[in-house]
């Protein structure tokens, strides 16, 4: 079996288009404000098609990411990057964007199987 093929391949491989999505929205979010309305002309007038461009742009941004950082471990389920902390003087989320391993099971972050 090749190396990147496992129990959980196609889990990462969602989780990856999700992640890269986030990256190339946020990355390209000044630059491509800036191209779209050169090349459409938006930058003469009121700027109202840029600031609904902007607005969109944003809210794609915000859905992206929140897909991204709900992410479920393909082995229990549990979300990725938060945990509960049931503790009785804590009861809050405790959250980890960088997590390399599930913060339920200890999965290893890429992990084949």
């Amino acid at each position: 079996m090749p190396a990147n093929e496992g129990a959980y391949s196609a889990a990462w491989t969602r989780y990856r288009c999700w992640s890269l999505a986030f990256w190339l929205l946020f990355v390209l979010y000044l630059p491509g404000l800036a191209s779209l309305s050169h090349a459409l002309g938006w930058t003469r007038g009121d700027g109202s098609p840029v600031l609904v461009a902007a607005l969109v742009w944003m809210i794609a941004f915000a859905v992206v990411g929140y897909v991204k950082w709900n992410f479920r471990c393909p082995r229990c389920g549990g979300l990725f990057f938060r945990k509960f902390d049931d503790r009785s003087w804590r009861r809050d989320w405790r959250h980890n964007p960088f997590a390399r391993h599930c913060m339920h099971c200890g999965l290893a972050k890429w992990a084949a199987a």
